[in-house]
């Protein structure tokens, strides 16, 4: 059971697309405590979920003391979404066109396959891009088509450097309408964390050849079944709890869109609860050596959902559990809910220490975060490699890094939740 401010408590009340009856009663009773507007609207918009608080509060609005700004904002979150997804579906309904009159089989995941499918009103979903699978061979194909329709390459190298250099996807842009897609082939890469980066390629082949068809603003299209779209659904959720815009995934944990990804999970669930298939969905995530993360993420949906048996239980049902794992859901559920934003910065070096199993291990890390090697430190402090300054540096760098960070001493047991969550993504991928 997670101990939740009331903020969060009507937070995650309010994430549904149909709130009961006995929700109704809770988030009454959440409106008229004191409640902190702006926090709540500050991490609405850290997870992206403005849209669903206002699709959950707007009944509330004439009865209980919702502010009037705050409606506003969430209201202005809603349709900026809706008028965006539309701009977005109608550039999707192009650029199928154009593939269909190429030959190139697509599938369309994510955002592009959700908001309409399981949402079922697409302002209640935010799409920043679309996001399109594609067999490898046919990505010249798809390139070729793209640039005709007016996007281009918005990559540092070109699109045969991320082929051969074991990449999953590529990203385009069009020239005037800022519509981002992304063409993807595989869904993870050797940079992402040990636990979801080793796939068999015969898994995305199964995925490609069990596809639905589903009409999509009117049209025809392929999504992912539903068993594969949860599989998705859920790496994709580890995957960007350690994805870090300025850092790569050399960062530590961060919360950042963990609840619409959350919540894209448990409308999935809820959605095709009548036609998935437990026993496949077990069987194929232990084929393809992701009954772990999948389970664990399951749990956490589970969790932070405050579903209580129900189908996400039936599923959860079938899998082997391990008793660290526990340990691992509570730690992520309860940093789910904390805003980096509202945090100190804590270098990824000293979270690294950490997972470092030994004692050696870790003063050997810590020690070469200290005092790096000359090169470093050249570039570091701006001084050439000869010089003797660079003595001066070691000598007060220890105390300069106190002076920044003497803060840490404080922060020691979220070092200590970030280890423990890091040295579980670090784990190898086919641990069952």
């Amino acid at each position: 059971m997670l101990h939740l401010s009331y903020e969060n408590q009507l937070l995650l009340s309010c994430t549904r697309t149909e709130i009961s009856e006995d929700t109704r009663a809770k988030v009454k009773g959440l409106l008229k405590g004191s409640i902190n507007w702006d926090e709540i609207l500050a991490s609405a918009s850290w997870h992206g979920i403005g849209p669903l608080l206002y699709n959950s509060l707007k009944s509330f609005q004439k009865t209980d003391s919702i502010p009037v700004e705050f409606m506003g904002k969430v209201k202005a979150a809603y349709y900026d979404t809706v008028a965006r997804n539309m701009c977005l579906y109608a550039e999707l309904e192009r650029i199928l066109e154009a593939f269909d009159n190429g030959g190139i089989e697509v599938i369309i995941l994510k955002g592009a396959a959700l908001a309409q499918t399981v949402y079922g009103d697409i302002g209640l979903r935010p799409m920043s891009d679309i996001d399109l699978l594609v067999k490898k061979q046919a990505l010249p194909d798809a390139e070729r088509i793209l640039y005709g329709a007016g996007y281009f390459l918005d990559e540092r190298e070109t699109s045969g450097w991320y082929q051969r250099n074991r990449h999953h996807h590529m990203n385009y842009i069009h020239q005037e309408k800022s519509v981002p897609v992304e063409i993807h082939w595989h869904i993870a890469n050797k940079i992402h964390p040990s636990r979801i980066r080793d796939f068999d390629n015969e898994m995305i082949a199964e995925w490609r050849r069990g596809a639905m068809a589903v009409k999509i603003s009117g049209r025809p299209v392929r999504i992912l079944s539903p068993e594969d779209c949860i599989f998705h659904l859920c790496l994709h959720f580890l995957k960007h709890r350690y994805q870090n815009r300025y850092q790569g995934f050399g960062a530590g944990f961060t919360s950042r869109g963990a609840l619409i990804q959350i919540h894209d999970i448990y409308q999935t669930i809820k959605h095709f609860s009548d036609q998935i298939s437990w026993h496949r969905l077990r069987d194929r995530a232990e084929k393809y050596q992701i009954a772990n993360p999948v389970f664990m993420t399951l749990c956490i949906v589970k969790k932070i959902m405050e579903e209580n048996g129900g189908t996400i239980g039936k599923i959860l049902s079938g899998f082997t559990s391990k008793g660290g794992e526990r340990e691992v859901v509570s730690i992520m559920c309860r940093k789910i809910l904390i805003r980096e934003d509202s945090l100190s910065v804590v270098p990824p070096k000293i979270i690294q220490t950490q997972v470092s199993h030994s004692f050696q291990e870790k003063a050997r890390t810590l020690l070469r975060h200290l005092f790096p090697d000359r090169e470093s430190m050249s570039q570091r402090y701006s001084i050439p490699l000869s010089s003797k300054r660079r003595f001066l540096y070691y000598m007060i760098r220890p105390f300069m890094l106190l002076f920044r960070y003497g803060r840490i001493v404080f922060e020691v047991p979220r070092i200590k939740e970030d280890a423990i969550l890091k040295r579980w993504m670090s784990g190898r991928g086919n641990e069952q």
